[in-house]
């Protein structure tokens, strides 16, 4: 059994954060309960079990106590991303089956009137594309701009009024169809150009923002070297980082296994912070996580039980300024809603 001051000992060598008396006492009760016969143990074996039940009593996850840094986002986002690691959700493709992707989103536009004012209005769009499980085979990709819109700053009245009714995009729907995402001879939507122009659809190295399976397969296993790699790539821009790391966890080639890494390596962004338990994506409910620049937060909303990935939110927190004057604060001014299946038949969502 520990004493107190053995105890405070193997606190503070421990990466741990400062805790309360009452999360002290906690610890101790748990060392106390684990201070059994069975449970007696030499040397390293005991002080892991040990230190484990000091980071559960602090609130503190204990996925990186062999050797790894400790999580720096706060702990209510390391509880939802911890058992987002642990969620059984997966998309598996089988031989004549599609991936199929579903994105539902209102997006910002803004326009600036002669007078200096601006005119700021979400519009929607859905976008729906089929991967065959033989990525050689032919995609298929179809959009609609719905028409549908609402007002944050203005009306149609005004924009029309003011000449400036073209900001209103109608709706329209289009498709675009080839051989491993290929139409129109350019590799549009899997990687955009070079370096992987002309190359086989097997041998494309791709991006974050669009991500193939050789991408995938090349990002490190280790939840720290995942973080440093998204840090770099991103160039330290932590609303980079959740995005490129969204595009992976929505991405049909991210087994479970990747996904659980992207989510515990998100537990190392300092600031990350769940900022909605309940966020309403779509009809889709989920824990939104953010970060913030000081004027706008970068979410992602996953499902924590299933470890789904449901997709992001843009949120503005303060008065607006420049294309966002007149923007109250805590305003959504942009959200996407992401869907996921396998589909039986090319241009045809699953039930």
């Amino acid at each position: 059994m520990w004493t107190d001051s053995e105890l405070d000992q193997a606190l503070a060598d421990q990466p741990a954060p400062a805790f309360s008396p009452a999360a002290r006492a906690r610890a101790l009760a748990a060392l106390r309960a684990a201070d059994a016969p069975s449970a007696r143990r030499g040397g390293k074996a005991w002080w892991l079990a040990a230190a484990a039940a000091v980071a559960v009593a602090t609130g503190v996850t204990a996925t990186f106590l062999s050797g790894g840094p400790a999580p720096q986002a706060s702990a209510a986002a390391v509880r939802s991303l911890e058992q987002a690691s642990g969620g059984s959700a997966e998309v598996t493709v089988g031989p004549g089956q599609y991936f199929y992707r579903s994105s539902h989103s209102w997006a910002l536009d803004a326009i600036q009137l002669k007078s200096g004012k601006y005119l700021d209005v979400r519009q929607e769009t859905v976008s729906d594309l089929w991967i065959p499980a033989k990525r050689s085979d032919v995609w298929l990709a179809r959009t609609q701009t719905t028409g549908r819109h609402t007002w944050i700053v203005g009306s149609d009245e005004e924009a029309v009024a003011e000449g400036q009714g073209d900001i209103l995009r109608p709706g329209v729907q289009s498709e675009h169809s080839g051989p491993c995402g290929d139409w129109g001879g350019r590799q549009v939507p899997e990687l955009g150009g070079s370096p992987d122009d002309g190359k086989p659809c097997d041998q494309r190295i791709g991006t974050w923002g669009n991500p193939t399976p050789r991408f995938i397969a090349q990002l490190p296993t280790d939840p720290a070297a995942l973080y440093a790699k998204l840090v770099a790539d991103s160039q330290g821009d932590k609303a980079e980082v959740l995005r490129n790391a969204a595009a992976v966890l929505s991405s049909g080639d991210a087994s479970r296994a990747v996904r659980s890494t992207v989510y515990k390596a998100l537990m190392l962004m300092p600031g990350l912070d769940v900022t909605d338990n309940a966020a309403n994506l779509d009809g889709q409910r989920g824990v939104a996580l953010g970060v913030s620049n000081g004027t706008l937060r970068q979410e992602i909303v996953i499902d924590p039980a299933s470890g789904r990935y449901i997709g992001e939110r843009l949120v503005n927190l303060v008065a607006g300024t420049d294309a966002l004057a007149g923007v109250p604060a805590g305003t959504v001014v942009d959200f996407t809603a992401v869907t996921t299946g396998v589909a039986e038949k090319i241009g045809v969502a699953p039930r």
